[in-house]
């Protein structure tokens, strides 16, 4: 799979989402993972010979019809206060200003993966997805403080488990049952998405990073695994610590589960553009470690930028 992830390309008039998939062709992916993709684009891409596959997000609140308190995930009281004066009062472009590879706590009010609630939600949504686009894309899915949710039903497993008498200290069993709800939902949702459409793709951005274990990826059930090599923001990492990334993912991949998938970030704004020669080096490192599997993320830069267009095209078509 060599494919580009985009938000920023125009896609309002059929014209638009046309253009947007030959442009995708043209630069050498043969996949185009995007938000809410339209059937415009599934025919082009069908007739260019490119597969266009759905983002799907997690559950929110805002998901819900009516209030659900027993099916949002929750931080500790003390998170939640800090999650809401960060709110308040965080200035303008500050997690790229205090270097944050991301936020303390994500903002937006996610339901606990283990409610049956989220989980119906989250299967209507990979169900629409499926009748629009060749596959589907997990992106978001993780904790709100990154590494637990501490709702009832959460507490309650970790007590179960406790029980079982495990040597686990109360850390190890709190991390241990969080990866743990990651992993059964992926294997819960690619089992499904599977049943709907066998030769659908499954993939994912694995996002938000997972505190107690970033490396995490090679248990989720998947086609492809994309995890991140390099990231949109600064300050940008060394190219031996992109390779050292690389290197970990890959030799962690197990095949059975997934395969792992090199994600290269690049934002178009200013001061985040980095040169085509690093990003050729970047590609080059993807191209060592990822089978000839990519994922590059997003479009607005290549579209703007001919040298960077030019460097992908080439490093595509060596693959």
């Amino acid at each position: 799979m060599k494919a580009a992830w985009d938000w920023h390309l125009p896609r309002e008039t059929e014209t638009e989402q046309r253009e947007l998939v030959e442009f995708v062709d043209g630069c050498g992916f043969d996949t185009l993972i995007i938000n809410n993709p339209t059937h415009t684009m599934l025919s082009r891409g069908r007739e260019l010979g490119l597969k266009v596959v759905a983002i799907v997000k997690p559950p929110t609140a805002d998901d819900l019809s009516e209030p659900d308190p027993e099916s949002r995930q929750r931080m500790l009281p003390v998170e939640e206060e800090l999650a809401g004066t960060l709110a308040r009062g965080v200035p303008r472009g500050y997690q790229e200003c205090s270097f944050r590879w991301y936020p303390l706590f994500q903002s937006a009010e996610l339901l606990c993966f283990e409610s049956p609630v989220a989980r119906e939600l989250l299967e209507t949504r990979v169900r629409e997805a499926l009748q629009r686009a060749n596959g589907i894309a997990f992106d978001g899915f993780g904790f709100r403080n990154h590494y637990a949710c501490f709702c009832p039903r959460c507490e309650e497993m970790r007590t179960n488990r406790e029980k079982r008498g495990e040597d686990l200290s109360d850390v190890e069993v709190l991390t241990a049952t969080s990866e743990d709800s990651l992993i059964n939902l992926s294997t819960h949702i690619y089992d499904f998405a599977k049943a709907i459409n066998p030769d659908a793709v499954v993939t994912n951005h694995l996002w938000p990073p997972f505190r107690p274990n970033p490396y995490y990826g090679h248990r989720l059930k998947l086609d492809y695994c994309s995890q991140t090599i390099s990231w949109f923001y600064r300050p940008v990492w060394s190219l031996a610590r992109v390779e050292l990334e690389a290197k970990e993912m890959k030799q962690r991949e197990d095949p059975e589960t997934n395969r792992f998938v090199p994600f290269i970030g690049l934002h178009d704004r200013p001061g985040m553009v980095r040169p085509p020669e690093r990003i050729n080096e970047e590609l080059a490192i993807a191209r060592r470690y990822g089978d000839g599997n990519l994922v590059f993320c997003t479009l607005s830069a290549v579209k703007a930028h001919s040298e960077i267009r030019k460097v992908l095209q080439d490093a595509l078509k060596k693959d």
